[in-house]
């Protein structure tokens, strides 16, 4: 076998906690005015605000996939 499940597993869990992160940090980088300052604040405000939602929604659903206990 050319890789070892378990840590695969283990690897992907913790890339799917980064990037979760990753979604909320962009989503509140655009908020910072200077930013991007060509950008309409309307349109940086939907997108800094759909990020950090899905960064939220990424992070809670692996949370209750780790504590549920039918695994």
């Amino acid at each position: 076998m050319l890789f070892d499940k378990k840590q695969f597993s283990k690897f992907m869990v913790g890339f799917g906690y980064l990037m979760a992160f990753v979604y909320i940090a962009l989503g509140a980088m655009l908020f910072i005015p200077s930013v991007y300052p060509n950008i309409p604040v309307v349109l940086k405000f939907a997108f800094s605000f759909f990020f950090i939602a899905y960064g939220f929604f990424r992070l809670v659903k692996m949370w209750t996939k780790k504590t549920d206990p039918d695994q």
